[in-house]
């Protein structure tokens, strides 16, 4: 399969950051959204391309096509790269899975455990499919407008890894290193999953800030004001327990603040530092905002259900859910992803290494 021909999946600002760097550098790229999101895609069709702009540098891609057809998106290309968020993802699988082919590599950019969500019922289709995630987005990103996307920035590093473990990820993707020249292989799927700083950063910020968030339907919280000692401390906690697991499946995880090359010795002095969040901040509608639906239903959920199972303490990221299973009335850790639902219940630590070395 030519990976250099590649399907972008979703419609949204990452879909497009993706599209333009891919394009600018010579791929082939096909945009696919759901019909349900045509809107989307409509005025990239209408105007026959994307304008970017920010550290990419300037300019005007225009991309192999825009669809809703998500059989002419797929048709001979090697790569497929869904970007949409983590609660869409399984809707644009259910739609590619009768169009896929022998070969091609399906990439989740940011993972949630991705592979394992999905492993089982690719492997059903009968049609060999390389499955892979990175840890996070290479970027952040606002749109402009419908057609215009400003990349803030780019991760300093950003992790891949492949189920079975043992595929070599970049000796097939070795292309990609033109856009994204820090993108690094690690072992397995579990380290990119469990490298994420979504999810300790956004819980804990608007757990301690709950009260103040709910006295109106709509609530913007800047970054900025969003770091007391305690939301910090909380952080810090989470993250402990983050590296803990880790370190119980062999996983040497790096800290947090490496996303970005940060700045500063603690985790607070390097959010305060970066200028990639300076202008970032957190919109709530009804006390919720969809970064924290990807981590309430994706994150803690799956990683606490793992950390339970192989009996590794996470107390602050358990204490967070819990929290969060009372003030919202919702069991996360029944309602969201778990080791049920991922396949991996009553495996042990070595089972699990087995299954992410080897695959289903």
């Amino acid at each position: 399969m030519d990976m250099n021909r590649v399907a972008i999946l979703g419609g949204g600002n990452v879909a497009l950051a993706t599209s333009a760097e891919l394009s600018n550098a010579g791929f082939t790229v096909n945009i696919f959204e759901l019909s349900a999101f045509k809107h989307t895609v409509q005025p990239i069709i209408e105007k026959g391309g994307i304008e970017y702009s920010g550290v990419a540098g300037e300019g005007f891609v225009k991309p192999n096509m825009a669809t809703t057809d998500i059989e002419k998106a797929l048709k001979d290309v090697g790569l497929i790269i869904l970007t949409a968020p983590v609660f869409a993802h399984e809707t644009f699988v259910d739609a590619c899975l009768p169009f896929l082919h022998d070969g091609q590599i399906f990439l989740t950019e940011t993972a949630y455990f991705a592979c394992l969500r999905f492993g089982k019922k690719i492997q059903q289709t009968g049609k060999r499919i390389i499955l892979a995630e990175m840890n996070q987005s290479p970027y952040t990103c606002t749109k402009k407008n419908p057609t215009h996307i400003y990349i803030d920035a780019k991760r300093n590093e950003t992790f891949i890894a492949a189920l079975p473990g043992k595929t070599n990820i970049m000796e097939r993707l070795e292309s990609l290193k033109a856009v994204w020249p820090d993108l690094t292989p690690v072992n397995n799927v579990l380290h990119t999953s469990l490298d994420n700083m979504n999810w300790i950063a956004h819980p804990p910020i608007t757990l301690l800030h709950r009260g103040l968030i709910e006295r109106s339907e709509q609530y913007y919280l800047p970054l900025k004001d969003a770091l007391p000692p305690s939301v910090v401390r909380l952080m810090e906690a989470m993250e402990r327990d983050r590296i803990a697991l880790g370190t119980a499946f062999g996983i040497d995880l790096p800290p947090i603040k490496h996303t970005f090359e940060m700045g500063g010795d603690t985790l607070e002095e390097a959010l305060r530092l970066s200028t990639e969040f300076e202008t970032f901040g957190y919109d709530y509608k009804n006390s919720s905002c969809p970064y924290l639906t990807e981590d309430l239903y994706y994150a803690l959920p799956p990683i606490v259900s793992i950390a339970n199972q192989v009996k590794v303490p996470v107390p602050a990221m358990s204490a967070v859910l819990q929290l969060y299973t009372i003030i919202d009335a919702i069991d996360y850790l029944h309602e969201g992803l778990n080791v049920e639902k991922m396949g991996i219940d009553g495996m042990n630590v070595d089972e699990i290494r087995e299954l992410v070395e080897n695959g289903f």
